[in-house]
C-alpha cells in the first residue's frame, strides 16, 4: 500500500534521526529539492548510514538528483532501497538514463511539468513502479493561480491517473504544503481519492494519519465489499442482488480490491 508516502529531507538531521520510527506506508528520502549543493555530500553520507538501520515503514524510496546520479549510485549500491524517484520527468530518456546507470531498481516518475504531462503516454508505458504528481512545480510550469478544488491543475492530475491506470502503475497525489491546515489537507486528500489516486505524498508526519484514513476503504465500503463477496460465493451467476442493488462480476473485482487494502 502507498496511502501515506512521506518525504524526508536528507539534509535535515532531525528528520533523518526520526525516519526509522515513522509509521507510514513509505518514505521518500529526498536528495533533490531539499538538499543544497553545499549540503549534498554530507546528506548522501547520512542517508547511506541511515539506510543500514531498521525501519517501521515498509518501503524506502530515494528521490535522486539526476546530475549526481553516479555519486548516489556509488554511495547507496547494496543498501535496502525499494525504488528511485526520478524528479521532473519530461520524456522517456529521463527514465532510461537512470535505468541504464542503476538497472533492476524499481523506478518512479514524478510528473511536474507540462512536457511530462504531454508525454505521459510514452512515460507510463515504461516499466515503472508508479507515477507521482508534483503540483508545486506543475503550477510553476503552467503559470496557474491556485484555485478551489485544484481546478487549475485538475486536468493534469487526471491525466496522471488515467495513464497510470492504463499501464497498471501506482499513482500518488502530490504534497499539501500547509501542514497545519488539517481541514484543507483532508479536503485535498478526499479530492485526490475521488480522482483515483492510490495515496498521497506528504511533507510532515502529522499528515500520515489523515492520508491513511482518506485512502483506506470506509466502514461502509468494507461492508459493501463483504456483502458482494458473500453474494457471489459459490454462485456462477453474472449478476446478483446486494441490498436491493444489482451487482455484476466487475463489482466483485472491486470488492476484492477493497478488502485487500
Amino acid at each position: 500500500m502507498y496511502r501515506s508516502v512521506l518525504f524526508i529531507p536528507c539534509a535535515n538531521a532531525r528528520a533523518m534521526a526520526k525516519a526509522a520510527t515513522l509509521a507510514c506506508d513509505a518514505l521518500i528520502f529526498d536528495l533533490e529539492d531539499a538538499v543544497g549543493d553545499a549540503e549534498r555530500d554530507n546528506a548522501l553520507a547520512t542517508l547511506a548510514e541511515t539506510l543500514r538501520g531498521a525501519f517501521v515503514a515498509k518501503t524506502l524510496l530515494v528521490r535522486i538528483h539526476p546530475q549526481y546520479l553516479n555519486a548516489i549510485h556509488k554511495a547507496l549500491t547494496g543498501l535496502p532501497i525499494g525504488g528511485l524517484v526520478v524528479p521532473k520527468v519530461n520524456e522517456v530518456d529521463d527514465i532510461q538514463g537512470v535505468a541504464h546507470v542503476w538497472p533492476g531498481v524499481p523506478l518512479w516518475a514524478m510528473i511536474e511539468t507540462a512536457r511530462g504531462v504531454v508525454n505521459l503516454g510514452d512515460i507510463a508505458a515504461l516499466p515503472l513502479r508508479g507515477l507521482i504528481a508534483g503540483p508545486n512545480d506543475l503550477r510553476k510550469d503552467l503559470r496557474t493561480r491556485p484555485m478551489d478544488g485544484r481546478a487549475d491543475i485538475a486536468l493534469a492530475l487526471s491525466q496522471i491517473v488515467l495513464h497510470g491506470r492504463a499501464h497498471d502503475r501506482v499513482v500518488l497525489d502530490g504534497v499539501y504544503n500547509a501542514f497545519r491546515d488539517e481541514a484543507g489537507f483532508m479536503a485535498e486528500c478526499e479530492h485526490g481519492r475521488s480522482l483515483g489516486f492510490d495515496g498521497k505524498t506528504l511533507i510532515h508526519p502529522s499528515q500520515v494519519a489523515g492520508a491513511e484514513a482518506a485512502f483506506s476503504p470506509s466502514a461502509a465500503e468494507r461492508a459493501w465489499a463483504h456483502a458482494v463477496v458473500a453474494a457471489f460465493d459459490g454462485s456462477k451467476a453474472g449478476v446478483v442482488s446486494v441490498d436491493g442493488e444489482m451487482v455484476e462480476r466487475l463489482h466483485l473485482e472491486q470488492a476484492r480490491r477493497i478488502l485487500a487494502i
